[in-house]
């Protein structure tokens, strides 16, 4: 897969930087406990030899800031990301391991009254810092806050420091075991009807590696990762076979019910202790919205504004399917299950002339990625350079089929400065992270001698195959690796993406419009069946009676098609988002170890979807685990799934005010850059910084405006 199309033409003696290295297995434990070492030695000399009346940035902190540099930024990083990136399971279990010891680690030194009180210290005589460094100290002193300095005693801080390891094993274990989820359901052929043939082909294939013993006959095994799910809910036509399969995934996940129990029991009694009314108010310390309150505000915003529109794009896919109820039937059902949703969706797409599976036919994975860094090169004054694989040493990719690609930055041709590695790993692995995802390896930096350490990041996805053509979250995804890319902050903890979690989302976002540009969706796109042989092979056994090839670029009626139904269905997919939004805050909202203990997860978590979706969810309440089958919760995002439509708010409105006009103005794409992108985390008021580029408070009119006058 190479950029743009062409052969790869860099080796790595010409990038100033190296690649970062890439630990074995057996080295992940020993070289973590390295770091700790370091980072120790670093702390324990501070303390020791840092008087109060000496205290200051350069005293207390660059000591502890140079060696998180050369060790947790450029070794941490490429350890955690073999929790995505390996398929090799023992090597998943180091990585976890070493994730506890660093926890350990931070814990303990989060609570030291000691280094706290040095950092206030040298907070008190920070007057002349820049804006970063005094932003540094603010987050380390606020991280110690909420480990209980300057408010608890020293058994009660040890208290919770066992609470916030006991913590990080459970999610860690929940973690694993969405990971490794590997269950599916047995079907007839005849039962999958409808779903594509390369689909079924491929669940064939898969099947043809299962042991006799676990063979069924003539059934053919799906599993619900690896786009089983999906692709059997969105296309069979077998309703029984929809509903079953839904609920068979649901079920899957019921093995996480009682760790998110415990969990979220533990993060209640560690709020109370630090003396936070609730978790949600202990995590709104950190995020941009103030309190609980303000996330229940947006919430009931966007369900306000979008609820009539919800209601309306029912009625449309229930009218389609009283078409089919009473054709096969003679009967209606007022009631809609959720298993249905998808597949009339489709359907109703397909009648509005938008074939989807025909749409993304020319967007096969093979092509695309590469296709969408040629718009940000054209936007960003970037060049994106594949690296030759025979100049990659062994120890520097964990993957033949990764890809790798030096960045440049070529806005003044010829002062062309490095600016990263961006890394493409986009195919299924046995054991591999489910999903689309941004892992940064190392973070940008500002070193002691004024140069810069370069960024290192990584897209990753699990597509079945290289000519899979699902690629509609890479879009967003490689958002996420720009804004790392192009990030240039003072420290790495505010490189990219380190943003408050309620605004991370947002520049990648933004990113999204220019792909749904028609000039850019065409220039995205080439038949898949035109991309190699074997592909036209199997577009030609899909259809034997076409009488020629599709053509290389899409038509343009289909463009015009997608862009006309761009917002069918999208405040139904929004609605579901706030949905999740309001679980969330609702079981972070226990104020008391008895409210917490009390909580019933499936009923809130149907109770809350059946009201804002006004699907019917009567039989998933049976044995439906769907609470607990995403990772956000217990990966950080706790009490900040509202990000996702908090920064689309944030987003509609910040394109919307800088690009509405001409989307391809230089101008504007510079301002954007400098003015977000390159700030990071590292902007000392980032509300602030979205009043000012909007020129008033962040609202979301834009955003309700827009789903609501789209075309059914």
């Amino acid at each position: 897969m190479s950029a743009m199309n062409q052969q790869p033409d860099l080796t790595l003696h010409e990038c100033p930087q190296p690649l970062p290295y890439i630990w074995a297995r057996d080295e992940i434990v020993p070289q973590m406990k390295r770091i700790i070492s370091k980072l120790q030695t670093v702390k324990e000399n501070v303390v020791q030899n840092v008087s109060i009346e000496a205290a200051t940035f350069d005293t207390v902190m660059r000591p502890i800031l140079e060696v998180e540099n050369a060790t947790i930024n450029e070794d941490g990083g490429t350890i955690w990301m073999q929790q995505y990136g390996s398929s090799d399971l023992a090597t998943q279990d180091a990585v976890a391991e070493a994730r506890r010891l660093i926890i350990e680690h931070e814990s303990s030194w989060e609570a030291s009254e000691e280094l706290f009180k040095l950092m206030m210290a040298a907070r008190k005589r920070g007057d002349d810092l820049d804006s970063e460094s005094k932003l540094l100290l603010d987050k380390a002193l606020l991280q110690s806050r909420i480990a209980g300095c300057g408010s608890l005693d020293q058994n009660t801080k040890n208290e919770l420091i066992k609470e916030t390891l006991e913590l990080e094993k459970l999610c860690m274990e929940m973690q694993g075991n969405l990971a490794h989820e590997s269950s599916g359901a047995w079907f007839t052929e005849e039962e999958l009807a409808g779903v594509p043939v390369a689909d079924l082909e491929r669940f064939k294939n898969h099947n043809k590696n299962k042991s006799d013993e676990s063979k069924r006959g003539d059934k053919i095994f799906v599993a619900f990762a690896n786009s089983g799910h999906r692709s059997v809910i969105t296309h069979s036509t077998n309703p029984e076979t929809r509903r079953r399969m839904y609920l068979e995934n649901e079920k899957a996940f019921a093995p996480n019910i009682p760790l998110m129990q415990e969990i979220v029991e533990k993060r209640q009694r560690r709020a109370q202790i630090l003396g936070f009314k609730t978790h949600a108010h202990l995590k709104m310390e950190s995020r941009l919205l103030d309190s609980p309150e303000q996330v229940q505000e947006l919430i009931n915003t966007l369900k306000t504004g979008l609820k009539d529109r919800v209601t309306q794009e029912l009625g449309v896919l229930q009218e389609r399917r009283h078409q089919d109820l009473f054709s096969s039937h003679g009967s209606l059902d007022e009631k809609f299950p959720p298993w249905d949703r998808l597949y009339y969706q489709r359907l109703v797409q397909g009648e509005h002339n938008y074939d989807a599976e025909a749409f993304s036919e020319y967007f096969p994975v093979e092509t695309v990625p590469a296709a969408m860094l040629s718009v940000f090169e054209s936007y960003l004054g970037l060049k994106f350079v594949e690296i030759r694989k025979d100049t990659i040493e062994k120890n520097k990719i964990w993957d033949e089929t990764v890809t790798v690609f030096a960045v440049w930055d070529v806005r003044r041709p010829q002062e062309r400065e490095f600016v990263g590695y961006l890394y493409f790993d986009l195919l299924w692995r046995e054991n591999k992270f489910r999903g689309a995802h941004n892992v940064t390896l190392e973070f940008g930096y500002e070193k002691a001698d004024g140069s810069r350490k370069y960024p290192s990041t990584r897209l990753m996805s699990a597509f079945p195959t290289a000519d899979d053509t699902g690629c509609a979250l890479l879009k967003h995804k490689l958002g996420h690796a720009i804004h790392n890319l192009v990030s240039k902050t003072k420290y790495f903890r505010f490189h990219g993406t380190n943003l408050p979690s309620d605004l991370v989302e947002m520049p990648s976002l933004m990113l999204e419009n220019w792909c749904w540009m028609p000039e850019v969706l065409t220039s995205l796109s080439t038949h898949y069946a035109l991309v190699r042989p074997e592909y036209c092979a199997k577009w030609r056994a899909k259809n034997p009676d076409a009488a020629s090839l599709p053509p290389r670029q899409i038509p343009s009626e289909m463009v015009e098609a997608r862009l006309k139904s761009r917002f069918a269905n999208e405040s139904t997919w929004l609605l579901g988002q706030l949905a999740i939004s309001q679980y969330d805050l609702a079981i972070h909202s226990a104020d008391t170890a008895e409210a917490a203990k009390a909580l019933d997860f499936q009923q809130l978590w149907y109770d809350i979807h059946s009201e804002m979706l006004g699907f019917d969810y009567s039989e998933c309440r049976v044995e439906g685990a769907d609470m607990v089958s995403f990772h956000h919760l217990v990966r950080g995002y706790d009490v900040a799934y509202y990000s996702y439509p908090c920064c689309l708010t944030f987003a509609t409105e910040m394109f919307e005010n800088i690009f509405s006009q001409d989307p391809s103005s230089k101008e504007a794409w510079e301002r954007y850059r400098t003015g977000v992108l390159e700030y990071g985390g590292g902007h000392p008021d980032l509300l602030e910084l979205l009043r000012d580029l909007l020129g008033h408070e962040p609202t979301a009119h834009p955003l309700v405006q827009m789903l609501s006058s789209a075309e059914l």
